[in-house]
């Protein structure tokens, strides 16, 4: 390989390595705009991505195409991040190579023109598929679900209901249940974990919920823990009622269902849609208004 090309590639690499960095700590620990639950919005890797090979693809212009894979090697930061995972590492890796495409002096300006409204789709399909929503101070839910104190620029879900995705957990016989499951009547979802104190604190008042709506309500307690083991432990212990399920990968359990902290709780309605709680009493309140009309 010639110095020279090595040189490009490693000062793309670099330069690549550098905006992701600038670019996550911008999004995910500055966040100037306040946004919720930020290190959950898809659009912010694309667009970081992006950038970081446009940038990458301009110092690299000449270099020979079948070296051109050594750019995506600044790639492995989203795992850092959580967002290296299939099949949303193919969408970053689309991104990726349409922003080379851009870059090269040997491509034809339909391919670039085709390449950039590519990418232009696949980001606004992701901003939009998602709430945009800035925090303000004393930002928070009230008891019917609702933000209070925040700016909602956009909520693609009707009245702040979230469809149940398809997501697959087990139980303690390592049996299967996918949330997408759930519907016809109302259904109960607390998150917890056993190393999460407040969780356990609040375990007698999650028990009282499930036997004054015991028959009108579902509950499933779905745990957040790594370690199998302790959770069976603390089940086989306390047994407690309702399904028990819990996460067998607790990163994608988090991204997918959108958990930023615990314990955190679910009222999913007859058509699987969910509003979430952070507080278990204003969730119970909740549910006492429900069935009071």
């Amino acid at each position: 390989m010639d110095k020279k090309i090595i040189f490009r590639l490693s000062i793309g690499i670099l330069s690549s390595v550098a905006m992701m960095a600038a670019g996550f700590y911008l999004f995910l620990f500055a966040n100037p705009l306040h946004l919720h639950q930020v290190n959950l919005l898809k659009w912010i890797p694309i667009l970081i991505g992006f950038t970081a090979l446009l940038a990458s693809g301009k110092i690299n212009g000449e270099t020979p195409v079948k070296f051109l894979p050594f750019l995506f090697i600044p790639f492995v930061v989203f795992d850092l991040f959580n967002f290296f995972y299939f099949p949303f590492i193919i969408v970053l890796m689309i991104t990726g190579a349409a922003a080379l495409i851009i870059t090269r002096r040997d491509v034809n300006k339909n391919l670039k023109l085709f390449s950039s409204l590519s990418v232009a789709g696949i980001f606004i399909y992701f901003l939009l598929a998602q709430p945009i929503i800035l925090e303000k101070p004393g930002f928070g839910r009230n008891m019917d679900g609702e933000f209070v104190n925040a700016t909602v620029l956009w909520n693609p879900s009707d009245e702040g209901l979230i469809p149940l995705p398809a997501h697959t957990l087990v139980d303690e016989d390592n049996n299967t249940f996918n949330l997408e499951s759930i519907s016809g009547k109302t259904h109960f979802i607390a998150f917890w974990a056993t190393w999460c104190i407040p969780c356990i604190i609040e375990k007698p008042q999650l028990d009282s919920l499930k036997l004054t709506y015991k028959g009108d309500v579902e509950f499933i307690d779905i745990s957040i823990d790594e370690d199998k083991v302790r959770w069976l432990a603390f089940i086989e212990e306390h047994e407690p009622a309702g399904l028990q399920l819990i996460t067998n990968n607790t990163d994608k359990t988090r991204r997918e269902l959108n958990i930023s902290s615990l314990p955190l709780h679910f009222i999913v309605n007859a058509e699987g849609e969910y509003n979430s709680f952070t507080s278990l009493k204003k969730a119970g309140e909740m549910l006492s208004e429900t069935f009071e009309q």
